[in-house]
């Protein structure tokens, strides 16, 4: 079987993380082999990101360089590879992401996905999870115990309705707001329909 990318995306707090190991333990168990992964990653352009979210020091273009500085890194030595080899990709953000968030911020959509069409990889199928921005802030709260710099309500809309704005046959929008075996189930089954994966034997 060819590799797939699937590209999971939508606020923080939205689910993206628990739904992406779900969906790939279930992959897995139908005997399709597939790999979670998630951005930013933890190698060294992701690191610095992860460290620059606690704190103010970077600019959103400062950011966004890092941003796809990591994405290149992660596509050339860890998603192209896996790919080629067969697998099915479940990714944690991608493109998308920067597109809203680092735009939210003031920076051309267009422009960031420019700084991108070199190297990017075009995904199979995309699935957007929306919530409502309380609710995603409370479970944030709730699992860690505080909010980094991108996680503020006002902020968070922004983001969300550039999230709402990509209209392509290959994206998805979903409601987060269900239980997260109900939006599995939703994903397998727009994947099935899709016909990107051998999903026959799934009921």
């Amino acid at each position: 079987m060819e590799g797939k990318l699937i590209v999971l995306e939508g606020i923080d707090g939205s689910g993206k993380s628990s739904i992406g190991m779900m969906l790939t333990d279930t992959l897995n168990s139908l005997g399709i082999k597939s790999i979670y992964t998630f951005e930013p990653t933890h190698a060294y352009y992701g690191s610095k990101l992860r460290e620059s979210m606690l704190s103010k020091d970077l600019k959103p273009e400062e950011e966004l360089s890092l941003f796809i500085a990591d994405r290149k890194e992660h596509i050339k030595h860890m998603i192209k590879p896996a790919i080629n080899d067969g697998y099915v990709i479940v990714l944690d953000r991608y493109i998308y992401s920067s597109i809203a968030y680092q735009g939210a911020k003031g920076i051309d959509k267009e422009y960031i996905y420019n700084l991108h069409k070199d190297f990017i990889l075009q995904p199979d199928i995309v699935f957007i999870l929306h919530l409502d921005i309380e609710t995603a802030l409370n479970r944030i709260m709730e699992k860690r115990g505080f909010v980094d710099r991108f996680e503020n309500k006002n902020y968070l809309e922004e983001v969300d309705k550039i999230f709402c704005s990509f209209d392509a046959s290959y994206i998805h929008h979903i409601d987060a707001s269900k239980s997260q075996q109900s939006i599995k189930d939703e994903i397998l089954n727009t994947i099935k329909e899709s016909k990107i994966l051998p999903l026959n034997s799934l009921q």
